[in-house]
């Protein structure tokens, strides 16, 4: 059981750094191509235009109008509380990358002890299996977390 217990705790603060090492290198690699700034917000303020000079119209005459009415444009909708909430949780892509990777070494984990000539727990076939599917509904709303930070542009 100790054996369990130590191996379990470092698979655990393995797969951790991995998960974030690997975390923190797809944020700079975003960063480094132009997605977004790999660190915080840009200090970059956009430069404010001046507006143009206008003209003075020669007459109303020589300017002839459309008779085709326009419509206005639709300002675009104001995203939900849920979307705002979602774009928000910053940390569900790490917590499914961590789970994944726990999910991956107890599958090897799985394989291992199906080749010993003792008998493995049929509990631990199940744990992992747990382990996968909630692997899978973080990695989905992680993704449903990214695209509601696209949306509210936060």
């Amino acid at each position: 059981m100790a054996y369990v217990l130590v191996m379990g705790g470092l698979a655990l603060s393995v797969s951790f750094t991995l998960g974030w090492a690997l975390w923190r290198l797809g944020r700079a690699a975003l960063g480094w191509l132009g997605g977004g700034p790999a660190t915080g917000k840009s200090k970059v303020k956009p430069r404010a235009r001046k507006p143009a000079a206008r003209k003075p119209a020669a007459s109303k005459a020589a300017t002839p109008r459309k008779t085709t009415a326009r419509q206005p444009a639709k300002a675009p909708r104001e995203p939900w509380g849920l979307t705002h909430w979602l774009a928000a949780r910053h940390s569900l892509l790490p917590l499914a990358s961590l789970a994944v990777m726990l999910y991956a070494l107890g599958r090897i984990v799985v394989f291992g002890l199906q080749h010993r000539p003792v008998e493995a727990p049929a509990s631990f076939a199940q744990v992992v299996e747990v382990v996968g599917w909630t692997a899978a509904v973080l990695l989905g709303l992680a993704l449903v977390s990214l695209l509601a930070r696209w949306r509210c542009r936060a």
